[in-house]
C-alpha cells in the first residue's frame, strides 16, 4: 500500500543532509528557505550569522540558550511560525549558534529537528528523492523495523536493535547520509584499514562488507568503530536504505520498508 498522503516535497542532498524548501516568518519578514532536517536533534537550529543578515537579529538582545549543559554561544529565537512539507508549525524555537565555521560549511544555515518530526509519520522515497508526511494510522510494508525513542536530551531519536557482525547492539537511526559507526568495543571483525581522525589525533579501524540484521531486515555493509567516550550506542545512516522507499512513523514508532 502507498502512503496516504500530501503531495510529496523532492528534496536534494546538501553534504550529509536531506534538504527541503521551508518557507520561515518572523515578525514582518517572510523568508522562503532551503532547510535542513535531522533526526537526531533536539533543538532547530540556525547560524547567527544567517539570523543576523536575513532576520536582522540583533544576537546581544537574545537570551542564552542550553545546549548540553552548556550556554555559551547559544542563542534563543523564536519564529512565528514556518512552513514544512504543507504544514504550519506555529512558535517555533531556534537555537542560534555560529555553524559554518564550526561545521566547516557542511551544515545548511537552517536546521529542523525532531519538535518538527516526531509527530507524524514521513514517506520517504530515496529513489525518487520525495519526502512526504503521512497517515500514521496505516500499515505501509511487509518489512518493519521496531523502533523506541529517547526521552530527555535524546527526545524523538529513534533507535533500533541491530546485529552486526553477529554481536546485538543498539544504534541511533539518523536521517543524514554518512558511514555508519558502531559503538566502541571488541568486535570478531578484521579492519581493513584505519579511518584518520584529525581533530581527535587518532584513527578509527573501518570495517567493510559486515553483515547486518535489523528484524527482517538484512544488509551488508561499512563501519567504522567509534570513540570510547561516545557512549554504548551506534549510528546507523541513511545509507543502509539507500535506493529504498520506507515509512518513518514516530507516532508508531516504527519503520517500514515499502516493497
Amino acid at each position: 500500500m502507498m502512503p496516504l498522503a500530501s503531495s510529496a516535497m523532492v528534496f536534494r542532498y546538501s553534504n550529509s543532509f536531506i534538504t527541503l524548501e521551508s518557507t520561515l516568518f518572523h515578525q514582518d519578514k517572510v523568508v522562503p528557505s532551503e532547510v535542513g532536517i535531522s533526526s537526531t536533534l533536539t533543538h532547530c537550529l540556525m547560524d547567527s550569522t544567517y539570523a543576523v543578515n536575513v532576520f536582522k537579529v540583533d544576537i546581544a538582545q537574545l537570551k542564552s540558550a542550553e545546549v548540553n549543559k552548556k550556554e555559551e554561544g547559544y542563542y534563543s529565537l523564536w519564529l512565528d511560525s514556518l512552513t514544512f512539507c504543507g504544514e504550519t508549525y506555529r512558535n517555533v524555537k531556534f537555537v542560534v549558534m555560529e555553524m559554518q565555521q564550526r561545521f566547516n560549511g557542511k551544515v545548511p544555515n537552517v536546521v529542523l529537528d525532531n519538535s518538527i518530526l516526531r509527530h507524524r509519520a514521513w514517506h520517504i522515497d530515496l529513489q525518487r528523492h520525495t519526502f512526504t508526511s503521512c497517515s500514521p494510522d496505516q500499515h505501509y510494508g511487509k518489512i518493519r523495523l521496531k523502533c523506541s525513542m529517547g526521552k530527555g536530551m535524546e527526545d524523538g531519536s529513534i533507535f533500533l536493535k541491530a546485529k552486526v557482525g553477529g554481536r546485538k547492539v543498539q544504534m541511533l537511526f539518523s536521517l543524514n547520509k554518512g558511514l555508519h559507526i558502531l559503538p566502541h568495543g571488541e568486535y570478531d571483525l578484521q579492519p581493513q584499514t584505519n579511518i584518520p581522525c584529525p581533530l581527535a589525533l587518532a584513527t578509527l579501524p573501518l570495517y567493510k562488507n559486515v553483515t547486518t540484521q535489523i528484524g527482517d531486515f538484512n544488509f551488508v555493509s561499512d563501519y567504522k568503530l567509534g570513540f570510547p567516550d561516545e557512549g554504548k550506542v551506534g549510528t546507523l545512516f541513511l545509507d543502509a536504505l539507500e535506493g529504498k522507499s520506507f515509512v518513518l512513523n514516530y507516532p508508531k514508532k516504527v519503520i517500514e520498508i515499502l516493497e
